[in-house]
């Protein structure tokens, strides 16, 4: 578990260089997984590698939208390799890339 105190101390975190407690950044990047198994690619999907750049905090109670898009597919090894993005308003608050297998379809 992380203890971060930014992250659970509004005391410490009112010290700290965001001024008050931000979210952990892997709660947003659980958004990522959640859309890549109910959404795209969608049920059977096996997450296999995922890169994350943490490029803006999350305030508390902020609203966080996960977008994926196909980047490339290997029909061949039926892999894909996505885009992902997580937003806060305007503002990109995660981006990296997923390596994934796409479940056979029919």
């Amino acid at each position: 578990m992380d203890t971060n105190p930014v992250h659970i101390d509004a005391e410490a975190a009112k010290a700290s260089v965001f001024g008050e407690r931000i979210a952990h950044g892997m709660l947003s990047a659980g958004l990522i997984s959640a859309l890549l198994g109910r959404g795209l690619p969608g049920p059977g999907t096996l997450y296999m590698r995922q890169s994350l750049r943490f490029a803006a905090p999350v305030k508390i109670g902020a609203t966080v939208k996960a977008t994926v898009t196909v980047a490339s597919l290997n029909p061949e090894k039926k892999r894909a390799t996505l885009s992902t993005v997580c937003t806060v308003g305007d503002e990109v608050v995660i981006d990296g890339e997923a390596y994934v297998q796409v479940p056979s379809r029919g």
